[in-house]
């Protein structure tokens, strides 16, 4: 993956990266890209932006769990939220 920075404007502050996709995956992106009707670049940064969360929020966990803080599983937070709802 290329990234070099885009043309300086006062609307943008992304910067361009080059990927390289199978023509399948292309394809499918394309196709989703159209069915949403949004671009395909958008699509990327939806998907790049999921994996950044993702990562944040494992890392808080394996910190909280070094520092030995409390943290709460998917599953209990789940199971919690049913109880909660499930009384109303």
């Amino acid at each position: 993956m290329t990234t070099v920075q885009t043309k300086k404007t006062k609307k943008s502050n992304l910067k361009r990266t080059t990927i390289f996709l199978n023509e399948e995956h292309h394809d499918a992106l394309r196709r989703i890209a159209f069915e949403r009707k949004v671009s395909m670049a958008n699509l990327i940064r939806e998907a790049v932006l999921a994996i950044i969360e993702d990562d944040e929020d494992i890392r808080a966990v394996i910190e909280s769990r070094e520092e030995g803080g409390e943290y709460v599983t998917l599953e209990e937070l789940e199971r919690q939220y049913k109880e909660i709802h499930n009384k109303k």
